[in-house]
């Protein structure tokens, strides 16, 4: 005889009548072990730990790289249009983009330092002023990669096929895909990503260790842009619900996005300090997993403890975050390990369409160590071995085949 296992409910979008139905029911009828995992901080202690109330990034403003936004002057932009210039004369695809393609002789030690800030600082760097109606769609694409080849010189693969056939297909358009005519619950459905319609994209982390967007269109309004310290997160979690940090520390059962196979992995991870790097707490998730979202079904082996953490992890995110309202030209960079984000839903117009690319970045110099668990994802990712094809960076916004079927990286 079977036992029936009740697994728990859980919307893509966090409701919080549910959620607290969920843990008051727990706190009465299960035994919650309150103390943290072995060896695992009370506290974590950095400039990466931040929170509304401690860091505005309207105080934090530069152009030397080492502040969360890099405002560039004119004299830095007028570098950029050069090497815009000097890339086009080599007459090379943006596979060959980096910092000798794309040279800024002035610009590049700026960029280093904004680099720490990302992997050793606040844990994110916005540029600024980048004029995106000066140039050609093809001429941003060069002005992106070429700066961010800077920051990060490793780029990571999002798509394993690009008009049907295998590619490596190495930047994303971020934007409502749905057709106009049709902007329905119904037309969602088609999508399996949150980030193709103009709704709510929850609290969540990307792949990789820097997840970077570049905003070529605006929408009329809302789509602001919102930040989280994953170790402020943690130390609200650590004060008030331990059970739930252990809940993220133990394995729990992923479905594939790519097959039906189940991998086992912790969604938190713990690294003590070294003689050359900080304790740190890496936080790897997507609600979307678990909960499903469009054409992707629930997850059928999600328990009432790892719904509640998950609930825990959006609701403390969204309670302590900084939101960035982007604009056209800006470029932003996370470090995808130390900061999750989200974004608010936004409307279109005949005049402005929010439209944004994306890079998966990996800067070797400052990168943080990779945890064991991730080491696979991570080789698929960004590993010389794994290619699936040429290297595409799509001028056309397209979806990535995750987005409309069950592909995925």
């Amino acid at each position: 005889m079977t036992m029936e296992i009740d697994y728990a409910h859980l919307s893509y979008y966090p409701d919080r009548e549910e959620s607290a139905a969920r843990t008051s029911y727990r706190l009465q009828n299960e035994q919650i072990q309150n103390s943290l995992p072995d060896g695992f901080p009370v506290q974590l202690n950095s400039k990466m730990v931040w929170d509304r109330n401690s860091l505005s990034i309207d105080e934090h403003e530069s152009n030397d790289g080492t502040d969360c936004v890099l405002a560039l002057d004119e004299a830095q932009l007028a570098e950029i249009d050069a090497a815009v210039k000097h890339f086009e004369a080599l007459n090379l695809p943006p596979s060959n983009l980096d910092t000798s393609t794309f040279p800024l002789p002035n610009l590049h030690p700026i960029l280093r330092r904004a680099s720490q800030s990302i992997h050793s600082g606040h844990g994110f760097t916005l540029l600024r002023n980048i004029p995106v109606d000066n140039y050609t769609r093809a001429q941003n694409i060069i002005i992106y990669v070429g700066l961010a080849s800077h920051i990060g010189p490793i780029f990571g693969r999002q798509d394993h096929r690009y008009q049907n056939q295998p590619a490596d297909v190495m930047l994303a358009h971020i934007t409502d895909f749905r057709e106009k005519s049709a902007k329905s619950g119904a037309d969602e459905k088609k999508f399996s990503l949150a980030a193709y319609t103009d709704g709510e994209v929850i609290f969540h982390t990307d792949v990789g260790d820097i997840v970077s967007l570049f905003v070529l269109g605006e929408p009329m309004e809302g789509g602001e842009s919102l930040v989280a310290s994953g170790g402020r997160v943690y130390n609200e979690l650590a004060r008030v619900r331990p059970d739930l940090v252990r809940a993220l520390a133990e394995e729990w059962s992923i479905p594939s996005a790519k097959n039906d196979t189940i991998h086992k992995r912790p969604l938190l991870f713990y690294q003590p300090p070294t003689d050359t790097t900080p304790e740190r707490v890496i936080i790897q998730f997507s609600r979307r997993s678990f909960s499903g979202f469009g054409n992707v079904p629930q997850s059928k082996y999600l328990t009432a403890a790892q719904a509640e953490a998950l609930d825990a992890l959006h609701f403390l995110a969204d309670e302590l975050h900084i939101s960035m309202k982007l604009r056209k030209g800006d470029i932003q960079f996370i470090n995808n390990l130390a900061v999750l984000h989200a974004r608010r839903n936004y409307v279109d117009d005949s005049e402005h369409r929010r439209h944004l690319l994306r890079l998966w970045m990996r800067d070797p110099e400052n990168a943080w160590e990779t945890p064991e668990e991730m080491k696979g994802r991570w080789g698929r990712i960004y590993g010389v071995g794994a290619s699936n094809g040429p290297p595409v960076f799509p001028l056309e916004a397209a979806t990535r085949s995750v987005g409309v079927d069950k592909g995925a990286i």
